[in-house]
């Protein structure tokens, strides 16, 4: 699929000579003038602008370009923008690189000039794309690959090879932190789609209209008041041509559910405020840890929407359904970790890798994480002698009850009631937080407090000094 430039200009002859340039290898857009610019930018996914300076209603006085060059790089600042300048406007160029130009070339056109610079932007925008995605990807994942000499996790890694080539709709499941996100990175990485953005969204961390206007974008003026001054490009435009990775999708709220419905089915959509319809070829990938069934059933998510996202499913063992794993998970997060702290460490022992088998991580490779790094940091010289803080529940199987196990691990000596019992709360609240995003309301539903749910969570938060960063 070509590329789409818009080249910005008020010479019909300039344009011309520009499109007969560039139409061989790009899909060229042509604008008179700042309005039919944004008409244009509206209506289509663009990939990069040709801006001449000198345009109406000022075409001598170039800082109309360079205040249309600010406003570009202020709502669209994933669009590279290469200036045209004339032989008196060197100054400028420089100027406008300085505000975020991705290079320009001069008037009278050099052929040769103009498809080398067109090339050259749009090949160092999209490496700088890459660059950033790796970059992110390595400040998110423990590790980029997906570790594992069991059935399970070989399964995973063939499926994901498989399917990668295609453009199917994938479903990832999954218990919370049990790596979903990193499972939609590597399909992405190893698909067609690789060079062009991956975009990751948490449905359940953002309210309604947030979430609508991040997913499909807004025009000027959509909601009135000072904050929509200016138009936004949604995911959906942003990940053109990429990844799109919707994680939580049961939290999608009911009328979200509906336009994303309409994205699947007939690849269109609208910003909101506008009437342009836009398309936008992006590789969906859900994640969730709900029962997206029972959703369905109790009328809270779209039955057709599930079926359009059901395409295929990624199932994602929890780290305790893989425990053989663990020495190589552990062995790849120990290296990790301690090159974050600047520090070098000896390998895990079999001590501590046995201590790390016997717990039944409810919080999955998340957790071993964050155990690992606590693990490093406190360690005294270069070797982990001991794993501190193994505070959820033990391994269980059959019918024992998790109750009957905290019992049996309270010392013979006796303890103090209260603050026993004050701390088995403290857990429960916890566990209910990360099980829920840290979102108050739902965490407090999880425990059964009703209608009372936020309230009843706030107060025991503040009780045990736990910092919800603000989470509703």
């Amino acid at each position: 699929m070509k590329h789409t430039i818009l080249v910005v200009d008020d010479n019909d002859i300039n344009r011309l000579n520009l499109r007969l340039l560039l139409k061989d290898n790009y899909r060229v857009l042509e604008a008179g003038d700042l309005e039919a610019a944004d008409e244009a930018l509206s209506a289509n996914r663009v990939d990069l602008v040709v801006l001449d300076l000198a345009l109406p209603p000022e075409p001598d006085n170039p800082e109309i370009g360079m205040g249309y060059l600010q406003r570009l790089r202020s709502e669209s600042p994933d669009t590279p923008v290469v200036v045209i300048t004339g032989h008196d406007e060197r100054s400028y160029a420089i100027r406008a690189q300085e505000l975020g130009a991705q290079d320009f070339f001069g008037k009278p056109f050099d052929p040769d000039e103009v498809k080398s610079t067109i090339d050259r932007s749009l090949e160092a925008h999209f490496q700088a794309v890459r660059e950033q995605e790796m970059q992110r990807a390595l400040a998110t994942q423990v590790n980029s690959e997906i570790l594992g000499a069991s059935d399970s996790m070989r399964a995973l890694r063939a499926l994901i090879e498989q399917v990668a080539a295609t453009p199917s709709t994938v479903l990832v499941r999954g218990e919370t932190g049990a790596g979903k996100e990193l499972v939609a990175r590597k399909l992405h990485e190893v698909s067609p789609r690789a060079g062009r953005p991956f975009i990751a969204i948490n449905c359940a961390a953002m309210s309604e209209q947030l979430l609508e206007s991040e997913l499909f974008g807004y025009e000027k003026g959509a909601f009135g008041g000072s904050g929509s001054s200016r138009r936004k490009l949604g995911w959906f435009e942003r990940a053109a041509g990429g990844t799109l990775f919707l994680d939580e999708v049961a939290g999608l709220p009911l009328t979200v559910q509906a336009k994303l419905l309409r994205v699947l089915e007939y690849g269109e959509f609208s910003r909101l405020g506008g009437e342009a319809i836009l398309r936008s070829d992006v590789r969906l990938v859900c994640s969730t840890h709900e029962d997206l069934e029972s959703r369905v059933a109790a009328g809270t998510f779209r039955d057709d929407l599930y079926y359009r996202i059901h395409v295929v499913v990624m199932d994602i063992p929890a780290l305790r359904d893989h425990i053989e794993d663990l020495p190589e998970l552990a062995d790849a997060i120990l290296l990790r970790k301690a090159a974050m702290c600047g520090k070098r460490m000896r390998p895990l022992s079999e001590e501590v890798l046995e201590q790390l088998a016997r717990y039944s991580w409810p919080g999955n490779v998340r957790e071993l994480e964050n155990v690992i790094e606590r693990s490093v940091v406190l360690a005294i010289g270069s070797e982990v002698e001991s794993i501190p803080s193994l505070s959820g529940p033990l391994p269980v199987s059959g019918d024992v009850d998790p109750l009957k196990l905290w019992f049996q691990r309270l010392p013979d000596t006796g303890i103090r009631a209260e603050k026993a019992i004050a701390e088995f709360e403290r857990q429960l609240v916890e566990e209910a937080l990360e099980r829920n995003q840290h979102i108050k309301a739902r965490a407090g539903r999880w425990l059964g407090f009703g209608d009372r749910a936020k309230d009843k969570m706030r107060y025991l938060c503040d009780k045990y000094g736990i910092d919800l960063m603000d989470n509703p």
